[in-house]
C-alpha cells in the first residue's frame, strides 16, 4: 500500500474538514423542536388566515381621523401584525404608493382609449408566465412619515419573541440614494391558479385570474459601501394585467394575509383574497399534519438565515408591472391568422420547443414600486417617464427559458475553448519533448494555466452534482476541463522533474554562500588556537606531517575515442565505467543529509495547488458580500493576476538568457482563448450571470495581455537581455558575441573561421594570407552561401555582396566564413578588425539582427543559429566537440 506523505496527509485533512462542513445541513428544522413554541406560532398563522378569510374590501382603511367626518369615513384598521393602528407603521402612505402602482401600470401597459385603467381587451399582450431574471437601476424617494428603529416598539408589536439588538438600525434598510436591484421570479402554472367564471358571454377581466408567484430580490445600495441584501417576498401576479403585488412577512408584519388590502383596486382584491385563502390554508394544513413540530415561518422573507433568532428587519411592499411586448413579435393586434393569441404560441415554443419559427427572443421587461411601511420610503425603478431611457429603462431580463438556453450555449461555448486550448497544449508538448526544450519553460506560466483549468474543473463539477436542465452541457464541460487539467498536470510534472537540477545547483550554490560567510566568521577564532595546540606537542614524539594547503588531485578518467555508433551511450558508459574504478580523494567528505539541499517532489506541490485553489474559491464567495466597489476591485485584480502568466516566462528568459520556450502560435492561441470568457462578461450586457459590463477595464486586461506578448517577441528577435543593465542578471554565457581579431581574452576567434574567398581583389590582403590556404571552404566553389544579414542568391547577388563587403571595411570590419559542421554549408561572418575599436557596424539594431544569424559555443566552435537551436532540442553538447553547452 503506498504510503501518504505528511504534506498529502494535512492536505486530505484539511480536505475533510472543509467537506464536513460543507455537507453538514444548518438550515433544516430541527427534529425536536419546542411543541408549545411550534403550536403558539401556528395557532397565530391560523388566525391571521381568519382574517384574510372573513374581512372584505374597505376594512382596512388607515389614516388620520378628520374632525366631524362621519363614521364610514373613520379609519379602520385589521387585527394583524403590523396592521394595528397602534403597531406605529407609516400607513398613512398607502394611498399615495397605490396611486403610483396605478400611474406605473397605466405608462407601462396603457388600456385602449375610452376604456378604464384595468381594462386592455380580450387578448393580452404581455407575458403570462413571469417566471425569469430582471435586473435595473433604483432611486430612493423618502416617505412622509420619518420613520427609525427607536420608532417601534417591537415587544408590544410582537410580544413573547426576543429580538437581537432592537436598539439599533435594522437590517434591509436603504438610506442611499440610488443602486441596483436584480429579481428573479419564480412561478409554477401547474399549481393552484384562481380564475373567474365567465358569465352571460361577458368577457373575461383582466383581474379575473390570479396564480401565486415569488421574488428574490437583490438590492444593493451604490451611494453607500455596504453590501447588498437579499430577500424573498410571496405575493398574487394577475397574468392578464401583467401585475405583480409582493411582501414580506415576519414575527412583526403579516403581509401575506393583508396583501390583499394592499391591492390597487377590489377587483384585484376579490381574486387576491380567493386565492390566498385556498394557497395558504393548503399550506398551514400541511404543517398541521406534520408529525413533527416545525417552528419555520413557510413565508419568511430570509434567503440565507445567519443566526436562528429574529432580527428586526425592514419590511417591504412590492408591485411589479409587465410591459407588453414590442408589435415586432406580435403584431398590432396580437393575434395570428387562426386569431390564437401570439403570446401563447411563443411562450409553449419557449417551454417545449418544436423548432417553429420565431422572430426573436423577446425581452422580459417591468417597472418597479417598492414600499417599506415600517421604515418609511421608496424604490421606484429609473426609466421613463421621469428618466431618459439613456439613464435606465426600469427592469430588463429575460424569461427563465431563455435565460436556461444562454446558459446552455455559454457552456457549450466555454467547452469549446477548453478544449481549444487542450489542442495547443498537446501540440506544444509535441515541440517540448526535450530535457532542453522543457528546461526554457517556465514552471510558473504553466502553473497558473493549470491552476485555472482546475478552478473550472472545480466548479463545472460541483455544478453537474445538482443541475437537472444544464446537465449534460455541464457534463461537456467538466470532461473538458478534467482533460485540459490532468495533460497540463503531466506536462508541469515533466517540466519540474527537468528543471530539478537546475533547483538543487540554486540551493547548493545558496548553500555553499552560507557556508562560506560562517567559516569566514569561524576562521580567525581557529587561527588563533591553532599555535597554542602545536605548542603543547608532548616530548619524545615525530614532529607532525606538513600538510600541503591545496586538495589532492584526483586521477583523470582516461580519455577513450567513441566509435561512430552510440557515441554519447559510449561516452557515458566509458565515464560511469571510469569513475567507478578510481578511488576517492582522501580530501573528500561525504555531505550530511542535513547539508543536502532537500527539493520538493511534485507530489508534494500538487498540495500547494489545491490549497490555493480552496483560498481563491472561498475569497470568490467571501466577495459576494463585500461593497460594489470592492468586489469590483477583487476579480479586476484577480484577473489581472492571471492574465499576467506570461510575466514569469519573460523573466525566465532574462534570468537563463533564452528565448524560444513556447511556439508563437502555442502564446497566442492561449491568450486569445483564455481572454475570452472575460470578453463575453465584459463585454455583453445580457450576459448570463447580469453582471455589468466594463469596456475600459477589458481593454486594460487586453493590452496587458498585448504588452507581455510584445515584450517575447522582442526578446525572441534581439534578445532576451536586450536593453537591460548587465548588473540586473547572473552572468551567462553569450552565444551572439561580437567578433573581434586579437581578442585573446574572449578566447579569440571561433576555430576554423578564414577570410572570405569571395572578397575583392585587393581587399583584405594581409588577412587572406595564411589561413586561406588552409580552409577547405575558401577554394570550393559553387557552394551555398549564408550570411548574417540573409542569404546571397538571385540576379545581382555578387554586385550586392561587394557592396556590403566595401561597406564593411569602411566601418573596420571584415567578412569571414566556416563550414557549418550541421548543415555543412558556408556561414560568413563579419569580425571586427584588431585596429577597430568600436565601429558603428557591430552595434545598434543593425549589428544585433546580424549577430543573430551565428552562434558561438564556449568550445570556441561557431554554427548558424537555426542549425545549433534545432540541435539544441535534442542535445546540449557541441556537434564537434561532444562538450556540454549550457542551455539557450
Amino acid at each position: 500500500m503506498p504510503q501518504v506523505t505528511r504534506e498529502n496527509a494535512r492536505v486530505w485533512f484539511l480536505l475533510f474538514l472543509l467537506l464536513v462542513t460543507l455537507m453538514s445541513r444548518n438550515d433544516a428544522p430541527g427534529l425536536i423542536t419546542a411543541p408549545f413554541f411550534g403550536a403558539t406560532r401556528l395557532g397565530r398563522l391560523r388566525d391571521a388566515h381568519g382574517i384574510l378569510n372573513s374581512t372584505k374590501w374597505g376594512d382596512f382603511s388607515p389614516g388620520e381621523a378628520k374632525d366631524g367626518a362621519p363614521p364610514w369615513q373613520a379609519p379602520r384598521y385589521l387585527n394583524l401584525t403590523g396592521f394595528r393602528e397602534a403597531d406605529g407603521y407609516a400607513w398613512d402612505d398607502l394611498a399615495y404608493f397605490k396611486d403610483r402602482c396605478r400611474q406605473w401600470s397605466r405608462h407601462a401597459y396603457p388600456p385602449p382609449k375610452g376604456a378604464g385603467d384595468w381594462e386592455h381587451g380580450p387578448v393580452w399582450k404581455t407575458w403570462q408566465n413571469a417566471t425569469g431574471t430582471v435586473q435595473g437601476k433604483w432611486v430612493r424617494r423618502p416617505g412622509s412619515v420619518t420613520k427609525h428603529a427607536g420608532s417601534y416598539n417591537l415587544s408590544a408589536i410582537a410580544p413573547g419573541v426576543h429580538w437581537v439588538d432592537d436598539e439599533v438600525a435594522w437590517g434591509w434598510n436603504v438610506t442611499g440614494s440610488h443602486g441596483t436591484i436584480l429579481l428573479r421570479l419564480s412561478e409554477d402554472a401547474s399549481e393552484y391558479v384562481h380564475e373567474e367564471e365567465q358569465r352571460d358571454g361577458k368577457k373575461l377581466s383582466s383581474w379575473g385570474m390570479a396564480r401565486e408567484i415569488s421574488v428574490v430580490a437583490n438590492i444593493q445600495d451604490e451611494d453607500h459601501s455596504a453590501s447588498d441584501f437579499a430577500l424573498r417576498l410571496y405575493g398574487v401576479h394577475w397574468p392578464r394585467q401583467g401585475s405583480i403585488l409582493l411582501t414580506t412577512t415576519t414575527e412583526k408584519f403579516s403581509g401575506i394575509f393583508g396583501l390583499p388590502h394592499l391591492a390597487p383596486s377590489p377587483q384585484f382584491y376579490q381574486s387576491a383574497q380567493r386565492l390566498l385563502n385556498r394557497t395558504v390554508g393548503d399550506v398551514l394544513g400541511k404543517k398541521e399534519r406534520s408529525r413533527f413540530a416545525d417552528a419555520n415561518n413557510p413565508w419568511t422573507p430570509v434567503v440565507e438565515e445567519e443566526i436562528s433568532v429574529p432580527v428586526p428587519r425592514c419590511e417591504y411592499v412590492m408591485y411589479l408591472q409587465l410591459h407588453p411586448l414590442d408589435s415586432h413579435y406580435i403584431g398590432k393586434d396580437g393575434l395570428d391568422d387562426k386569431l390564437v393569441p401570439l403570446i401563447d404560441q411563443l411562450e409553449k415554443e419557449l417551454r417545449f420547443p418544436t423548432g417553429a419559427p420565431l422572430k426573436g427572443q423577446p425581452d422580459l421587461r417591468m417597472s418597479l414600486v417598492a414600499w417599506s411601511p415600517d421604515c418609511g420610503y421608496y424604490l421606484e425603478s429609473k426609466g421613463p417617464p421621469l428618466f431618459p431611457s439613456v439613464e435606465g429603462n426600469h427592469l430588463v431580463g429575460v424569461k427563465s427559458e431563455v435565460l436556461l438556453s444562454r446558459t446552455k450555449s455559454w457552456m457549450f461555448a466555454f467547452a469549446a475553448v477548453m478544449m481549444a486550448q487542450l489542442w495547443l497544449l498537446k501540440t506544444q508538448m509535441k515541440e517540448s519533448n526535450t530535457p532542453s526544450t522543457l528546461a526554457r519553460i517556465s514552471f510558473h506560466t504553466a502553473s497558473m494555466m493549470l491552476l485555472a483549468d482546475g478552478l473550472v474543473f472545480a466548479c463545472s463539477s460541483a455544478w453537474s452534482l445538482s443541475a437537472t436542465n444544464t446537465f449534460l452541457p455541464s457534463l461537456i464541460l467538466t470532461f473538458a476541463a478534467f482533460m485540459s487539467m490532468s495533460i497540463g498536470a503531466g506536462f508541469l510534472s515533466e517540466i519540474y522533474k527537468h528543471q530539478e537540477p537546475e533547483r538543487r545547483r540554486e540551493l547548493a550554490r545558496a548553500t555553499d554562500t552560507a557556508n562560506s560567510s560562517t567559516s569566514s566568521v569561524v576562521a580567525p577564532a581557529v587561527a588563533s588556537a591553532a599555535p597554542t595546540s602545536t605548542n603543547a606537542a608532548p616530548p619524545n614524539t615525530l614532529p607532525a606531517p606538513v600538510n600541503n594547503s591545496d586538495p589532492i588531485r584526483p586521477p583523470s578518467p582516461p580519455i577513450i575515442i567513441p566509435s561512430d555508433q552510440d557515441i554519447d551511450a559510449e561516452i557515458a558508459e566509458n565515464t560511469a565505467r571510469s569513475a567507478a574504478a578510481l578511488p576517492l580523494p582522501v580530501t573528500t567528505t561525504n555531505m550530511s543529509p542535513s547539508q543536502t539541499p532537500r527539493v520538493g517532489s511534485f507530489a508534494s506541490i500538487t498540495g500547494v495547488f489545491v490549497l490555493m485553489g480552496i483560498a481563491i474559491l472561498l475569497l470568490t464567495a467571501m466577495s459576494l458580500s463585500w461593497p460594489p466597489g470592492a468586489r469590483s476591485l477583487f476579480f479586476h485584480l484577480l484577473a489581472f493576476t492571471y492574465l499576467s502568466l506570461w510575466a514569469p516566462q519573460i523573466r525566465r528568459n532574462v534570468w537563463r538568457n533564452s528565448r524560444g520556450a513556447f511556439s508563437w502560435r502555442f502564446m497566442v492561441g492561449q491568450s486569445v482563448l483564455r481572454l475570452a470568457p472575460f470578453a463575453y462578461f465584459y463585454l455583453r450586457e445580457d450576459n448570463i450571470l447580469f453582471v455589468e459590463t466594463d469596456v475600459t477595464a477589458f481593454l486594460v486586461l487586453v493590452g496587458w495581455v498585448w504588452c507581455q506578448l510584445v515584450v517575447l517577441a522582442v526578446q525572441d528577435v534581439l534578445g532576451p537581455r536586450f536593453g537591460l543593465p548587465k548588473s540586473w542578471m547572473p552572468e551567462v554565457w553569450e552565444y551572439h558575441p561580437v567578433l573581434r581579431e586579437g581578442d585573446v581574452e574572449a578566447g579569440g576567434l571561433p576555430i576554423g573561421l578564414v577570410v572570405s574567398s569571395s572578397l575583392p581583389a585587393g581587399a583584405e590582403d594581409g588577412d587572406r594570407s595564411g589561413s586561406t590556404a588552409s580552409s577547405p571552404v575558401a577554394t570550393m566553389a559553387g557552394r551555398k552561401r549564408s550570411w548574417s544579414a540573409g542569404s546571397w542568391s538571385g540576379e545581382g547577388s555578387g554586385v550586392q555582396r561587394r557592396e556590403r563587403v566595401k561597406e564593411l571595411a569602411r566601418h573596420g570590419m571584415t567578412l569571414r566564413e566556416i563550414d557549418c559542421a550541421i548543415c555543412t554549408e558556408v556561414l560568413e561572418v563579419p569580425v571586427v578588425r584588431a585596429n577597430s575599436k568600436d565601429p558603428s557596424a557591430a552595434g545598434g539594431l543593425a549589428g544585433v539582427f546580424a549577430r543573430r544569424a551565428y552562434m558561438v559555443t564556449p568550445c570556441r566552435h561557431i554554427f548558424h543559429t537555426k542549425c545549433l537551436e534545432g540541435w539544441f532540442r535534442y542535445k546540449l553538447q557541441c556537434p564537434i566537440c561532444r562538450e556540454e553547452l549550457p542551455p539557450l
